[in-house]
């Protein structure tokens, strides 16, 4: 009786249940690998359009600010991935190059912004006096270049470095940021909120404090060694209190104007952490999918370049975010988070960015 080497025989148990399961993961992992790809594909063939667009000789792209923030109870770690994830392709994608700022600590980011809109209030002011002076000295140029041989005047060169700045101004408008994005509700609540103090600062230069000057005063009377022990005591005389005008010190409310301001946008992150939240963390990376045409939508908007005024219901955005500040900095966040809130002045003049497939 003739025995083959070789019989084919059903699988165990176990090899069945190593399989299925081999199996079940595989499909799993290449099922979410794959309609990410498609959906982050999907969102970035909607710009792709402005980054096939070739460039003018003397066009700048686009450039926008992203501020992040650190999650509360978490790193910063979470904030830059998620930027890289679900925002960054698709500024790539339309040729728009951007500007990263974090936050590492509270307060940061809406410091940065106070200082961005003083300085662009006071390169308004210096545009708005010297268009004024270029219009009272405006004829006298104009007659002395009208007879190419006629000496040079001090006028006209004023005139011809009034231009030339202007020109340099100019340029140095196309390089400032086309957009501010802040993403999560901590970098959206500071950024509105130093636009607002921004807004209403004094343009004047920060003084030292008295504790500072003080402090000095200390340091060089203690560094003074008298002569001889018979020198009189030095007379310390109290340092005067310039009094000024107090019209010059309290500036007035500037108009704001349109021109004064970029777009501004809140792109939503959801930062799930917690051992009763890891089901769910695990429905939402298989279906990744989801959330990359979700926050992409933010992202197309930006890069598009459509935008609308800002309505209330944009302010006190990210609400749904608070449901996974979990830890106890997260608890103190939570307690000290407030509605954010802007002035009806700066709403009107504010600008967000918009598209069909927002909310």
């Amino acid at each position: 009786m003739n025995q083959q080497p070789f019989k084919f025989k059903a699988p165990s148990k176990g090899t069945v249940i190593f399989c299925s399961v081999l199996s079940l993961i595989s499909g799993t992992v290449y099922f979410s690998k794959h309609h990410a790809a498609e959906a982050r594909k999907a969102q970035c063939s909607k710009v792709s359009f402005l980054g096939d667009r070739p460039c003018g000789v003397h066009e700048m792209p686009r450039k926008v600010v992203v501020y992040l923030m650190a999650p509360p109870g978490d790193h910063m770690d979470k904030s830059r991935a998620w930027f890289h994830e679900y925002v960054k392709p698709i500024l790539v994608a339309g040729a728009v190059d951007y500007d990263v700022k974090e936050g590492k600590s509270k307060g940061a980011i809406e410091s940065a912004v106070i200082e961005e809109v003083v300085r662009r209030r006071r390169q308004q002011l210096a545009e708005k006096s010297q268009h004024e002076q270029q219009q009272q000295q405006e004829m006298t140029p104009e007659a002395a270049s009208s007879n190419p041989y006629a000496p040079i005047t001090p006028e006209v060169q004023q005139h011809q470095f009034q231009q030339m700045t202007s020109m340099m101004n100019k340029a140095k408008q196309e390089n400032e940021y086309d957009g501010m994005l802040a993403i999560g509700r901590l970098a959206w609540g500071e950024l509105l909120r130093g636009i607002e103090k921004g807004c209403n600062s004094s343009l004047d230069a920060p003084k030292q404090n008295d504790e500072e000057s003080s402090e000095k005063q200390q340091e060089q009377q203690s560094t003074q060694v008298p002569e001889n022990d018979n020198a009189p005591e030095p007379i310390l005389y109290e340092e005067a209190v310039h009094v000024t005008d107090t019209l010059s010190i309290m500036d007035e409310k500037p108009a704001l104007s349109p021109s004064l301001f970029s777009p501004v946008m809140y792109i939503p992150h959801e930062n799930i952490i917690g051992w009763t939240n890891i089901p769910y963390r695990i429905y939402r990376w298989i279906t990744d999918y989801t959330r990359i045409t979700d926050v992409g939508q933010y992202a197309v908007a930006a890069v598009l370049n459509q935008t609308r005024p800002l309505r209330e219901e944009d302010i006190d955005a990210g609400n749904q975010e608070k449901r996974y500040w979990i830890g106890e900095d997260a608890e103190k966040e939570l307690q000290e988070d407030t509605p954010i809130t802007l002035e009806p002045e700066l709403k009107n003049v504010l600008r967000t960015y918009s598209s069909d497939d927002l909310p």
